[in-house]
């Protein structure tokens, strides 16, 4: 009994993390996103400042944020209730914003990077660095409510399954000679209710 808690705390705890890690990631990607579009609200000032920040990639990571966006709601659905008891909703939110900015952070400096040293020293004078932060405080809050949502949907599911499953089990507990005793008194009553045959002339 012992080793089999063990296992499932571990089990949950690995599906807690998959879960953060991808309402995380897509929560970074939206926060990027909206922060560059009101630092730069011009669509050329827009577009200069991602390309000159080296995002080039950024198509291929609104698609992966949106695949992540999937993961962790399909994850938390299919085995959020099973973790016992539910997580705060602080403490998400908590890993959510520090896992985010972090990764916000990490994302944008390793971006000027690899466009030389100057693109870096000048990320502190980007204004949507500094923009995405407390964008990042309002997605890590969504993710917090999206994650509750999917888990009450999941539980949701799971409490229809076990009512239809159960349903089943009445139905195949009933022995082959009770089947058949009910079926000759329902063959029964019907015959004596039926209106008597007129013969053919």
């Amino acid at each position: 009994m012992r080793r089999s808690r063990i296992v499932t705390e571990v089990n949950s705890n690995s599906f807690a993390r998959i879960t953060t890690a991808a309402i995380g990631a897509a929560g970074v990607v939206g926060a990027h996103a909206l922060a560059y579009r009101l630092a730069h609200a011009t669509p050329a000032g827009h577009d200069h400042a991602l390309e000159s920040a080296g995002h080039g990639y950024w198509d291929l990571a609104v698609l992966l944020a949106l695949a992540c966006l999937f993961i962790g709601v399909g994850v938390e659905m299919v085995f959020g209730g099973r973790q016992a008891p539910p997580r705060r909703a602080s403490l998400t939110w908590l890993r959510l914003f520090a896992l985010q900015g972090l990764t916000f952070a990490s994302l944008e400096s390793l971006e000027r990077a690899v466009q030389g040293t100057g693109q870096l020293l000048l990320l502190f004078q980007e204004p949507a660095f500094w923009l995405a932060f407390p964008l990042l405080a309002l997605t890590a809050a969504a993710g917090c409510v999206l994650l509750v949502l999917a888990r009450k949907a999941g539980e949701t599911l799971a409490r229809s399954r076990r009512g239809r499953s159960v349903g089943r089990r009445l139905a195949l507990r009933i022995s082959p000679p009770s089947v058949r005793v009910i079926s000759h008194v329902l063959v029964s009553t019907t015959r004596k209710r039926a209106p008597p045959l007129c013969p053919v002339l």
